[in-house]
């Protein structure tokens, strides 16, 4: 399906802010990937379809849970924010035929994973940055995100934990991993640079 006709599809099927913001996702994934080396295209649409299922009623949300026997957890409260990227990841790979890495960025970016590879690394901070008004403790990132994406990424699961712990919310077992997984590396980086 070419760009063009996805754009018409999410325009109307999404809110104008979030048309917006996927719009604004999809052109910060593809000067990361850019950035990266890595297949701009790919982050382009992956960054455009990232909230596919962000506003799907509760009833689509049953369907496509039901049907690729998801995660059960999904249906509970708390996790009604995360449910979007599974099912996300499942429409674009059964609607828009995306492929294995695509699919699995679009299901990482709200908790992340530590098995995330540069693109969903991308599409994660795109989402956090790719905003008409960037939250003040996310500022850092934009610049980060260029430099160092294992920095930005860290820097923003970090500051995720600091606003659920303030809400009292305990952070997600598939975020913590990841958290832990990119504070060894860089304490790895800093022990062979000392």
């Amino acid at each position: 399906m070419e760009i063009k006709n996805i754009k018409e599809e999410l325009k109307k099927n999404l809110s104008p802010y979030r048309y917006d913001h996927s719009l604004r996702v999809a052109d910060t994934a593809k000067k990361l990937a850019k950035h990266y080396h890595i297949d701009e295209p790919k982050a382009y649409i992956t960054g455009l379809l990232h909230d596919i299922a962000k506003e799907l009623s509760e009833e689509e949300n049953q369907y496509w849970i039901k049907k690729y026997h998801l995660n059960k957890n999904l249906n509970e409260e708390k996790n009604r924010k995360i449910k979007h990227a599974d099912i996300g990841a499942v429409i674009a790979k059964e609607k828009y035929h995306l492929d294995e890495n695509c699919c699995n960025a679009i299901k990482y970016h709200t908790i992340g994973n530590k098995d995330m590879d540069t693109l969903a690394k991308i599409i994660y901070i795109a989402d956090k940055i790719g905003r008409e008004k960037i939250p003040e403790e996310l500022k850092p990132v934009e610049q980060l995100a260029y430099k160092n994406i294992n920095e930005a990424l860290l820097y923003c699961i970090e500051q995720q934990e600091k606003k659920l712990k303030e809400k009292g919310i305990k952070t997600h077992k598939d975020t913590q991993e990841l958290l832990e997984k990119l504070k060894r590396k860089k304490n790895s980086i800093n022990r062979k640079g000392n």
